[in-house]
């Protein structure tokens, strides 16, 4: 066997196991986001059908003929008794999954380290520039949830005025994942939508607890 031959034979071989390597990443990074992702999607989920009590008014406590009266006790009840409605509506939520992973950027990887500064953790130098396709039934949701695609919908803000036949509940999605060199801590980045003007972004750290990934915070990185 010539040099040439036995140097081509090698290469291949080490191309392979480099293969192997990446995709055994990956999987790993989509098992720990399928299985961080109930969690996920209970925290950033917010139903506008529930909205809280309103503050009262700067006069509610003048006690001239121009006071406004202000029981707070009933708006209380009154939603307590919608959100009690709401409990036992089993109606599924349709949330709508952006298809694939978002990109991790600089901020949230300086994040990591900040956050985990008494930890002193080092970056995992694993490429995850490239997206990948989301699986839907890959998963897990609360049964109250419906999960769809969000490309099953209009791509602008008319999503939002669409005559369906479910209740559309939000938006949501989430980027690859920056772990640490370990791979015991991470963040990745999501948010949500439930309306045109309504949602937020933010910064999701996560971390491994007695072998299971927990969300240790969701820090708002943007309001809209």
């Amino acid at each position: 066997m010539t040099k040439k031959l036995t140097f081509v034979i090698i290469s291949i071989f080490l191309l392979l196991i480099s293969c192997d390597k990446k995709q055994t990443e990956l999987e790993f990074e989509k098992s720990v986001a399928n299985e961080i992702f109930p969690a996920l999607l209970d925290s950033v989920f917010h139903d506008t059908r529930l909205s809280p009590p309103p503050p009262p008014p700067p006069n509610s406590e003048w006690n001239d003929s121009t006071a406004v009266k202000w029981d707070e006790s009933k708006l209380i009840a009154e939603y307590e008794k919608r959100k009690a409605e709401l409990e036992k509506d089993t109606t599924k939520l349709v949330i709508a999954i952006v298809d694939s992973t978002y990109q991790i950027n600089e901020r949230a990887k300086k994040g990591l380290i900040d956050f985990y500064k008494d930890f002193a953790i080092e970056l995992d130098t694993a490429n995850i520039e490239q997206s990948y396709k989301i699986n839907l039934s890959e998963l897990k949701h609360a049964e109250k949830f419906k999960l769809k695609y969000r490309s099953e919908f209009p791509s602008t803000s008319k999503i939002w005025k669409g005559n369906y036949d479910f209740h559309l509940a939000g938006i949501t999605g989430f980027s690859r994942i920056q772990f640490d060199r370990t791979k015991s801590y991470g963040v990745m980045i999501s948010g949500f939508g439930c309306g045109s003007l309504c949602g937020f972004s933010a910064l999701v750290f996560i971390r491994k607890e007695k072998e299971k990934w927990i969300i240790d915070k969701i820090m708002v990185t943007g309001i809209s």
